[in-house]
């Protein structure tokens, strides 16, 4: 099948590409005259080189494809031909040897949209043809036919298929004369060829190539109209000219019209081509362009312009005796020679086989005499006896005219033209209606009801004109017209009409038509009176009824459809054409014309379902009658079978079963359409499927069934046992649940639990249905405890769990059914997590001072196997690893949960408790105690001081902690009310350190001393006042009044009084001095040695007051706070407040001296 739509295609190019091939397969001609004029007689015409002619071409092979049962889309095909003259050549045919044109045809036609195998894509043609056509008559003799054919797959082009690179060579034995010059209207003949075709090239959808094809074909040509190329619907050519044409329609053996051309002399070719055959193949080609060579005034859409023959050929007669000689002139036109004089030439009677050569006159002209002879030729006819071609020839240049022979050559017959008699017989069978052209080929068969539009011909066979007569035509019921009859020329034809409906009861039998050329005798010298009169019978007959039984058969069997019993009323014989729908594959109908002579046909169909075949039974006059026969054709149930590799098999284990199934009626290929399913037997692949994978859940034998269902659900079963044995247990399944569902594995496929959790322990296994109720179930659960088994009987097993000691324990499962078969020893893993142990938090402790006891206690638990074995530990100085084991917050000072501790020094100290069980898992809380500082209490010893002598100060009997005591400080402030260390605060100057000092006073009377005494606080100094008296210093007068003058003791006003004094000297001295002179340096003496002495003395004891280096803050900051906060110290506020500057410290140290200040 698939082969079919590429030779569709080439046959397609075959018989319809060819512009000038006499294989026409033609539409029915009309009958109707044109507006345009008569062309009269046209001889044949003379071509050139380079001559061309453009054709618009529309091909549509639907239905013949769709006849071909391909799966395909073509549609209409359209494309311009070009045909165009290449050379002139000498050919031989039918032993003789021919001058010949050289056509070459070219086209390129491509049409997307083409289906082919299910790809939807573009068919390109390029096509090209060499013909040799007689110069005497453009009857072809031989064609080359090159055609390459691809077709290109939308959007896939690199699956382009090469359909055919092909060479079809034709050769024609008679040529077959498509055209009998001279044309004229009415004029008749009848050609008889034989075509002879080969087949070279190459193709992948053509093979084998068709062996060397001999056809012989008849065919009848009438010129039926004139004037300008249209048909029935009004539709004309493309080309703007030939008005004046023939419409030539062609007719088979059997009478019946193929289809017709238009042959438009002004273009020496076809103008239009047309052709709807029945086999489905339309053709419309319709001339769009001719570009004569050496014509002048051309315009190529509408007109061609004059243009003289180069070479015309003029007999001394044109109709002759036969055997009679004939004196025949050439003339060579100017207009293609540039000398016409002294032209060789060649003069051709190729019917004879004569060939002369000539030689021009100065005027171009050249005659010779030869016999017209008596041969025929192909193109019979009633009017003369042949027709043939003279033909010159010049070079490339060749001109042409045609001699008719008539073997009853006479000056006038005018006669009745039986065989030119046409009717158009409309039939209608309910109300549908037919019209048919009836000729002498086809006969005139007649219904009664039949309505007959009838056309009788009157011609003149004679030499001479005929004179104005009339003529009569008489119908077969009698009724006569009579018609005036024209003067009528050579072979000229005059036409008579008449309407005629057969009546009802018309017997059955001839009834005969008259028609009298020429009743007045008028003629005188018409040589033939007795063909005067013309007669033809009508036949009336009956329609033929058929006659067939229904049938009924099976798919793929041989089904008779017998139509035999028809008849024909009329008699005669009777033949039948079967048009038989059938399924084509694709759940959709075709349908299948054959004929059958015997009115019998043998059919098979190749799926169930009632076949509407329609009969049509014609009888000898082609008369048709069509019946309905129904065949019912039934289903043929598929074949099935089912197989398998092994007849028996464990229980759940899988078994394939195999069906092999066909339907031997199915609409598709070998094996058909067969759904497969197996009732009960739940196949892995399916529902529906030939490979069926199963099994059993119990023990024994079991029978599995195939059912098949074909496409017309017709079904067909096959069973198949096998024998199903014990398994073991299998697809142990172990499962671990704790308290929040199930526990998952991790990726080592391990389950994770925590010492004494318990979890509840699952185990199920699966076995045949009858062992499952039954199986045993032993469980190992701990590796480390070997003694540890138990035994569960049932498809599930369940029990508590509790590992107590942490590690990775094993668990295995083994489970048996009732008769022995065992699962194997399944194995899980479980790790058992230790849980550390846990410390309730510690309560927190108050400060506590230096030296003062605590006592505390942590709280511990841990799951109960490890309870009993805690250690519990607690750790007084984690800033110290005291067991060396590299930790130095885990040492266990103390042992047990409670702890008495005391601490010497300040500062916040840190206790750890930390418990471990005996996987070593520890856990730890920390406490902190902040532990006060206690202040110094500082004792001082009696003081005993004299002015101006060393006092020994002494506080070493000042009392602190033991770890404080060897590292306090203590400062001296030797007068609260001098601010040495200009700290703004006047007692808290260190102006002495040391337990004992020593200081000398300088002042007697009451003194005020202030000791300091600090440990690693300094913040919280312990502080003491100290007033005592200092008695006075025990020196001389001059002691006291140098003290008054210098020192510490220095009085402003003794100061002042002395240096009045010295002034008063330094003045008695000048004036002393300028009477004598050294006196004055006397007392510069005394005076530099008394200053001396009194400011040195001065600096000295500023040095010995002055402090080290000033007390920090702190030691006043602790006091500050510890003092009471609603007691104000110090002398009253002013009004103003503190003075700028002032701190509240300051104020309470030194705000009298301040206010005694201000006080005027």
């Amino acid at each position: 099948m698939r082969r079919t739509l590429p030779v569709g295609l080439v046959l397609l190019l075959l018989t319809s590409l060819i512009p000038v091939d006499h294989h026409d397969v033609l539409a029915e001609a009309s009958v109707h005259p044109t507006i345009a004029g008569d062309p009269g007689v046209s001889d044949v015409p003379t071509w050139r080189i380079g001559d061309r002619w453009i054709y618009s071409g529309t091909f549509d092979p639907s239905i013949l494809v769709t006849d071909t049962g391909v799966d395909a889309t073509v549609g209409e095909i359209q494309g311009d031909t070009t045909a165009e003259v290449t050379g002139i050549t000498t050919q031989n045919v039918d032993n003789m040897s021919v001058l010949a044109y050289t056509l070459r045809t070219s086209a390129n036609f491509d049409k997307s949209g083409v289906s082919l195998e299910g790809f939807t894509g573009n068919v390109y043609i390029q096509f090209t043809q060499t013909e040799y056509l007689r110069v005497s008559d453009l009857a072809p003799i031989r064609s080359e036919l090159d055609m390459y054919i691809r077709f290109v797959p939308s959007g896939i082009s690199f699956l382009e298929q090469i359909l055919g690179d092909i060479t079809i060579t034709t050769t024609y034995s008679p040529v077959n004369e498509n055209y009998d010059f001279p044309l004229r209207m009415d004029e008749r003949w009848t050609t008889t060829t034989t075509s002879y075709s080969q087949w070279s090239g190459q193709s992948d959808y053509i093979t084998p190539f068709p062996p060397p094809e001999t056809d012989t074909n008849s065919t009848t040509w009438v010129v039926t109209d004139v004037g300008k190329p249209r048909n029935m619907i009004g539709q004309s050519i493309d080309y703007g000219g030939c008005n004046e044409s023939y419409e030539m329609t062609s007719f088979n053996s059997d009478g019946v019209s193929e289809g017709f051309r238009w042959y438009c002399p002004e273009v020496r070719n076809y103008a239009w081509l047309n052709t709807n055959d029945d086999i489905g193949l339309t053709i419309d080609f319709k001339l769009k362009r001719y570009d004569p060579v050496g014509a002048s005034g051309v315009e190529p859409y509408t007109n061609p312009g004059t243009r003289a023959d180069c070479l015309s050929v003029t007999p001394e007669r044109s109709i002759t005796a036969l055997n009679t000689p004939m004196q025949v002139w050439v003339n060579a036109s100017s207009s293609c020679f540039s000398n016409v004089a002294g032209l060789q030439l060649e003069l051709h009677h190729e019917a004879e086989g004569f060939v002369t050569s000539l030689t021009t006159a100065a005027n171009g002209s050249a005659w010779a005499v030869l016999d017209i002879g008596d041969a025929v030729d192909s193109s019979a006819t009633l009017l003369d006896y042949a027709s043939h071609g003279l033909v010159a020839k010049a070079g490339n240049r060749v001109g042409a005219a045609t001699v008719t022979l008539d073997q009853y050559l006479v000056g006038l017959d005018v006669f009745a033209d039986e065989g030119a008699v046409v009717m158009h017989r409309e039939r209608c069978i309910g109300d549908v209606c037919t019209v048919t052209q009836l000729n002498a080929i086809s006969g005139f068969n007649v219904l009664p009801g039949d309505y007959l539009d009838i056309e009788v011909a009157i011609k003149n066979r004679g030499i001479t004109t005929s004179v104005v007569t009339d003529a009569r035509l008489t119908l077969p019921d009698g009724t006569v017209s009579t018609d005036q009859l024209p003067a009528l020329a050579t072979y000229q034809t005059h036409k008579m009409f008449a309407l005629w409906e057969v009546p009802e009861n018309t017997s059955i039998g001839a009834v005969e038509l008259l028609w009298e050329a020429d009743v007045s005798r008028l003629n005188g010298a018409d040589a033939d009176l007795q063909n005067n009169i013309g007669r033809i019978e009508l036949f009336v007959g009956r329609l033929p009824t058929p006659v067939a039984p229904e049938p009924t058969g099976m798919t793929q069997d041989t089904i008779l459809i017998n139509a035999s019993g028809s008849f024909d009323e009329d008699g005669g014989d009777v033949s039948c054409e079967f048009w038989v729908p059938f399924d084509d594959g694709t759940r959709t109908w075709d349908y299948e014309r054959i004929v059958a002579p015997s009115c019998m046909l043998n059919y098979t169909w190749i799926d169930d379902g009632i076949y509407p075949v329609e009969i049509t039974v014609e009888d000898e006059e082609r008369d048709e009658s069509v019946m309905i026969l129904n065949v019912t054709v039934e289903n043929r149930a598929p074949k099935i079978e089912v197989r398998s590799q092994r007849t028996e098999a464990k229980v759940e284990y899988p078994i394939t079963l195999y069906a092999y199934a066909n339907d031997s009626d199915s609409e598709k290929v070998w094996p058909g359409v067969v759904d497969i399913y197996w009732p009960g037997a739940n196949c892995k692949e399916g529902y529906y499927t030939r490979v069926c994978t199963t099994t059993s859940t119990t023990e024994g034998w079991k029978t599995f069934t195939a059912v098949g269902t074909d496409d017309d659900r017709a079904t067909a079963t096959a069973t198949f046992d096998v024998k199903f044995t014990n398994i073991q247990p299998h697809s142990i399944n172990v499962q671990m649940i704790g308290d929040e569902g199930p526990v998952a594995m991790d990726a080592q496929d391990t389950w994770h639990v925590d010492e004494d959790q318990a979890v509840l322990i699952k185990g199920q296994a699966q076995d045949s249905v009858d062992d499952i109720d039954d199986l045993t179930h032993t469980w190992w659960p701990d590796d480390a405890q070997p003694s540890l088994v138990r035994v569960f009987d049932g498809r599930t097993s369940e029990f508590e769990m509790v590992w107590l000691e942490a590690g990775l324990h094993k668990m295995r499962l083994e489970v048996t059914d009732s008769e022995g078969a065992s699962s194997g020893v399944e194995e899980r893993w479980v790790s058992v997590q230790n849980v550390p142990p846990t410390i309730e938090p510690i309560p927190p402790v108050l400060p506590v001072a230096e030296g003062q006891t605590v006592s505390v206690s942590g709280t511990s638990s841990d799951t109960p196997s490890d309870v009993e074995t805690l250690l519990r530990c607690w750790d007084i100085d984690p800033s110290m690893d005291s067991d060396d084991k590299g930790s130095a917050d885990d040492d266990c000072d103390v042992i047990g949960d409670n702890l008495t501790v005391a601490w010497n020094r300040s500062g916040t100290h840190k206790l750890v408790y930390h418990v471990t069980d005996n996987d070593g898992a520890t856990t730890s809380e920390v406490l902190e105690v902040l532990v006060l500082n206690t202040p110094p209490i500082v004792r001082t010893k009696a003081i005993s001081c004299v002015a101006y002598e060393t006092c020994v100060l002494d506080a070493s009997d000042t009392l602190d902690a033991l770890t404080d005591i060897k590292d306090l400080t203590v400062a001296w402030d030797t007068d609260i009310t001098v601010d040495s260390n200009e700290d703004g605060v006047p007692d808290n100057d260190a102006d002495l350190i040391g337990k004992t000092v020593s200081y000398t006073f300088t002042r007697d009377g009451l003194q005020s001393v202030k000791v300091m005494a600090w440990d690693e606080d300094p913040e919280r100094p312990g502080t003491k006042v100290l007033t005592f008296a200092v008695l006075p210093a025990d020196r001389t007068p001059l002691e006291n009044l140098g003290a008054s003058l210098v020192g510490e003791e220095a009085n402003p006003v003794v100061q002042l009084s002395l240096l009045v004094i010295m002034l008063l000297l330094v003045g008695l001295f000048s004036r002393r001095r300028r009477r004598s002179a050294p006196t004055a340096d006397v007392w510069d003496e005394v005076s530099t040695s008394l200053d001396g002495d009194l400011f040195a003395q001065r600096e000295e004891s500023i040095q010995r007051k002055r402090p080290e280096g000033p007390p920090p803050d702190y030691l006043f900051q602790a006091a500050l706070q510890q003092a009471p906060t609603s007691v104000h110290a110090g002398p009253p506020l002013p009004a103003t407040g503190l003075p700028e500057g002032w701190t509240t410290e300051q104020w309470e140290h030194y705000g009298q001296q301040w206010l005694d200040s201000q006080s005027p």
